[in-house]
C-alpha cells in the first residue's frame, strides 16, 4: 500500500494518479432529498458487518468505500443515488442500469436507487460478494508476497 504523502490517501500502486481533493461527505447531501442521506446511511449498516473499511470522498459526488482497494461506490447525483460494486461475473438484473469488464475477474454493476425500498436482500448480497472479491485478492496478494 502506497500513502500519498499530501493527502494521506492509500492506493495500492506507488504514486498513483489521483486527486488530492478530498471533501466533507455531508456537502454532497446539503442540498439533495434527505431520502438520500437515509438511503446512504443503510447501505452504511450492511457494509460495517463485513469487516474494515474506509470511506474517501471526492469531488463531485463520489464516497468509495476502500480495502485495498475500492469494492464500493456511492455516487450521489440531484435526485438518487448510483450504487457501483464490483462481481467477478455479469449479472443481468433489471435493476442493473449499467455495466463495465475492468479487469478479466472484475464487472463493475451500476443500480441507480432513490427509496430506501431498493436496499434490499439483494442489494446486501451483490455488496457482500463485491467486499469478498476485493478481499480474497487482498489475501491472495498477501499469500504471494510469502511465498516469493
Amino acid at each position: 500500500m502506497w500513502t500519498c504523502p499530501r493527502c494521506g490517501r492509500q492506493f495500492k500502486n506507488v504514486n498513483q494518479s489521483h486527486g488530492c481533493r478530498l471533501i466533507d461527505k455531508e456537502q454532497l447531501f446539503a442540498k439533495r432529498p434527505a431520502v438520500l442521506k437515509t438511503v446512504y446511511k443503510k447501505i452504511v449498516s450492511m457494509v460495517k458487518p463485513l469487516g474494515e473499511f474506509r470511506e474517501e470522498t471526492v469531488p463531485p459526488d463520489v464516497i468509495f468505500f476502500k480495502t485495498t482497494s475500492t469494492f464500493l461506490a456511492v455516487k450521489v447525483k440531484t435526485d438518487h443515488l448510483e450504487i457501483e460494486f464490483f462481481l467477478d461475473h455479469l449479472d443481468n438484473a433489471p435493476v442493473i442500469s449499467k455495466h463495465l469488464q475492468t479487469s478479466a475477474h472484475r464487472v463493475v454493476h451500476i443500480v441507480p436507487v432513490d427509496s430506501i425500498d431498493e436496499i434490499n436482500t439483494q442489494m446486501k448480497k451483490w455488496i457482500t460478494r463485491s467486499y469478498q472479491l476485493i478481499s480474497s485478492k487482498k489475501i491472495k496478494n498477501k499469500i504471494n508476497i510469502v511465498d516469493e
